[in-house]
């Protein structure tokens, strides 16, 4: 049967952390620094664990067993006899879910307002800036606060929930406001008339800007991508939507999905494809 020292091992494991009878750890195909999954022991459980993911379902739930399994954290799934949850099962994963949600509005919230005072005390980027140089990119739609780049991430109506800081050393990691929204957010740049060009990351939309003059939105993760269009699609069903595709895996994989849900033709580098 699972117990706290598998938990530590799952945490150390996943990039999760330790608290009390439960881990907390990134989703699969979330950001890794979204631990929207809890992992709890419950010794009547058929796994000896409950799975509850804050930003995902069943689906997701399932998938990260499977992975526990996959890894040797659970049993092979033929060893264990299944059954359902008892109703108090339930019951603890619906007030854990609550309870982590209620906290999880309340980091939102202090983190937005941080967010905005960090704005409020920037200054509009300096074109000089070295990532932006060597990015070959305009500094349009762009804050800084010293040495760091501000990229102010709001929800599709506008409000400021985030905001990325770039640092200027290459290779060095972008990191969002701790406790901050990053789920559903976006920067945009221009407006937009009739089309209108989504990718993942600031570098790549700016670069489509500057070589078109498109409008462009960054929905900042792949995994942001498919329900930024969706979402953008809903408010305006008017635009043409071309999907700026990272030239990876993940960056493909989140290109059709949004392409499939919106009907958004992809752009690739070297050409132009409908997924």
């Amino acid at each position: 049967m699972i117990g706290a020292a598998d938990l530590r091992a799952i945490a150390a494991q996943y990039g999760g952390k330790l608290t009390g009878r439960e881990c907390v750890i990134p989703t699969p195909g979330h950001s890794p620094r979204d631990r929207g999954t809890a992992i709890r022991l419950a010794p009547g459980a058929p796994d000896g664990v409950l799975v509850a993911c804050y930003n995902g379902g069943k689906a997701e739930a399932l998938a990260v067993k499977d992975m526990l399994r996959r890894d040797g954290f659970l049993p092979p799934r033929d060893a264990i006899r299944a059954r359902e949850l008892t109703q108090a099962e339930r019951d603890a994963i619906h007030r854990a879910e609550a309870e982590r949600e209620r906290v999880k509005a309340e980091q939102h919230a202090k983190a937005a307002e941080e967010a905005r005072q960090r704005l409020a005390g920037a200054r509009p980027a300096d074109p000089g800036h070295t990532y932006l140089a060597r990015k070959r990119i305009a500094p349009e739609g762009l804050w800084q606060a010293g040495k760091w780049l501000l990229v102010p991430m709001i929800d599709p109506d506008g409000v400021l929930w985030n905001v990325q800081s770039i640092p200027p050393e290459e290779g060095a990691p972008k990191l969002f406001h701790k406790g901050g929204r990053t789920k559903g957010l976006l920067w945009r740049v221009g407006k937009a008339v009739d089309r209108l060009v989504i990718g993942e990351g600031v570098a790549t939309v700016a670069a489509v800007r500057r070589a078109t003059g498109l409008p462009v939105v960054a929905a900042m993760t792949a995994g942001n991508l498919p329900d930024i269009a969706e979402a953008i699609q809903a408010k305006r069903p008017d635009l043409t939507l071309i999907i700026a595709a990272d030239d990876d895996e993940p960056g493909h994989r989140a290109a059709r999905l949004a392409s499939l849900r919106t009907g958004a033709l992809i752009a690739l580098p070297g050409g132009t494809w409908n997924g």
